[in-house]
């Protein structure tokens, strides 16, 4: 499946990325190439993650790493959509 990220998830990595690199640049780089490889992986298990807290979603946790992937499965599409990335203390809607 065609995996893709929204808005709001490409902000969530960015922001992550931006929050740990004030304190370890390599970190911050480590821990975004671990999301992606994590999102990559989706495309071809897109049920590997458990259901939601929200109707319709999916979530994978990112091994080894506290940040949650929030997607959704649309078949007829053949497409993986990443909604959200969050840290697995952060409060979410």
């Amino acid at each position: 499946m065609r995996v893709r990220y929204r808005r709001r998830a490409k902000l969530d990595v960015e922001n992550l990325y931006r929050y740990i690199g004030e304190r370890d640049q390599h970190a911050a780089t480590s821990v975004a190439a671990r999301i992606r490889f994590a999102v990559s992986r989706l495309g071809a298990w897109p049920y590997m993650g458990h259901v939601g807290s929200a109707a319709k979603t999916y979530e994978w946790i990112v091994a080894g790493l506290p940040f949650v992937i929030v997607y959704e499965v649309d078949e007829v599409a053949n497409e993986i959509a990443i909604i959200a990335v969050f840290h697995c203390a952060q409060d979410r809607p």
